[in-house]
């Protein structure tokens, strides 16, 4: 028996000679083996845990707040500074007794403690969350404010019907990264410029045309409306106003315009736009730092800028959608800072020059100041005599610029409801 074993041995010896393993090696091979048999315990488990999410989900998204059916039109915002866009749209869909839903992922929203007739304010969550929730919202109509539909993380879902988009400024699409609104539906249009520049990308890209209904800016009825509450009397102050990102003359100049109003002893407010406290944090840290204890600089960070507006003479800003809201709403003069931008990787570099929101900015502007940051302060005292010329004009600029002047809210809401008719 211990010859046939010792025999057996012999006869298998070079098989296990070929099969050995190190101990290092070896112990490699069993992380290995284990570490994929582990990697695919956790796939199954997530695949079983995100199909049972995504049909809760589906199920939560197709009920409001209180489990009720969601009505046929639902409002995607972005948060509580886009609700001055939403709130003409959604007071005049209840005068006119349609039932919509407002969805944010915004605690402090102000929508969210509106009680208004046939109006379901909701909140699934933070912005991924809202994100995921109205992926897959079931209901005929979306409109929403946010571009890059089916091209970043806002997809639509195949329990919607038609998309609509709702513009949150009075500029061109010129500016929006590129591909912003092809895979909507139908497009809320500020004024006759955007229905040109839509339509020159849809050629360009062969892509099907969508649907364009002159609406108007909304978020002038909600400033007109704001004012006529009580705006504060005019005093001798510069508004600072400046764009966000490479067009902002803050991020060219730095402080030099600021300085250079403060050192003619002129008092100054500066609103940046909302961006700059998401985009340029540690820069806007360094300005509130630095004016904190300042006698002439204020700084403003109200959800709208119609208190700075009235309260003071001029403003100087931008390539920016705040130039619109002063001439427009409030008729004063304006210096234009920086009118100089590059389009790349923005639609505006597929569109004909000039691009309007250039040209309409320099058509504004009462002056415009070069490079030197002092040449700011001969600019604004030169507007004090202009006042009512000013006025004249952008009155007329508005005219023929926006449709609804001041009733874009019920423009809006009077197109929701024929979208409604059509699908």
């Amino acid at each position: 028996m211990t010859r046939a074993f010792y025999a057996l041995f012999l006869l298998l010896a070079p098989t296990y000679a070929f099969a050995y393993l190190d101990p290092g090696t070896g112990s490699l091979l069993l992380y290995a083996i284990f570490g994929m048999a582990m990697t695919a315990a956790f796939a199954l488990r997530n695949l079983w845990y995100a199909a049972r999410s995504r049909i809760s989900l589906r199920g939560a998204a197709r009920r409001g707040a209180k489990g009720n059916a969601l009505p046929d039109v639902v409002f995607q915002s972005e948060g509580g500074r886009y609700w001055q866009v939403f709130k003409p749209v959604v007071d005049a869909l209840a005068r006119a007794g349609v039932r919509c839903a407002y969805v944010t992922p915004d605690p402090a929203d102000p929508a969210l403690s509106l009680e208004l007739p046939g109006f379901s304010p909701l909140r699934p969550g933070g912005e991924m969350a809202t994100i995921a929730w109205m992926n897959a919202v079931s209901c005929p109509l979306v409109v929403s404010t946010t571009p890059h539909l089916d091209v970043y993380q806002l997809r639509r879902s195949r329990s919607v019907k038609h998309y609509a988009h709702l513009f949150h400024a009075p500029t061109d699409v010129c500016f929006y990264e590129k591909y912003a609104f092809d895979w909507y539906d139908t497009l809320l249009t500020v004024g006759p410029f955007q229905e040109a520049s839509v339509r020159a990308l849809e050629r360009l890209r062969g892509t099907r045309e969508k649907t364009l209904l002159p609406t108007g800016c909304t978020y002038f009825d909600y400033m007109l409306a704001e004012r006529a509450d009580g705006a504060p009397p005019e005093e001798d102050i510069v508004l600072y106003a400046p764009a966000w990102g490479m067009r902002s003359s803050v991020v060219t100049h730095g402080t030099g315009i600021i300085d250079a109003l403060a050192d003619a002893g002129q008092r100054v407010i500066f609103r940046p736009h909302p961006q700059f406290y998401v985009s340029h944090r540690a820069l806007i840290a360094d300005i509130e730092r630095r004016y904190r204890d300042s006698p002439l600089v204020e700084i403003d960070r109200n959800r709208t800028g119609n208190q700075s507006m009235a309260r003071s003479r001029a403003m100087v800003t931008d390539l920016s959608g705040v130039l619109f809201d002063y001439a427009c709403l409030h008729g004063k003069p304006i210096v234009l800072a920086n009118a100089d931008i590059d389009p790349a990787g923005q639609e505006g570099e597929d569109l004909p020059r000039p691009l309007w929101d250039a040209a309409a900015s320099v058509e504004l502007a009462f002056a415009r100041v070069g490079d030197d940051p002092s040449e700011v302060v001969p600019a604004c005292e030169a507007a004090r005599g202009a006042r009512a010329a000013y006025a004249d004009r952008a009155k007329d600029f508005r005219d023929r610029s926006f449709f609804h002047f001041g009733q874009a809210g019920e423009a809006a809401a009077r197109n929701i409801v024929d979208i409604l008719g059509r699908i």
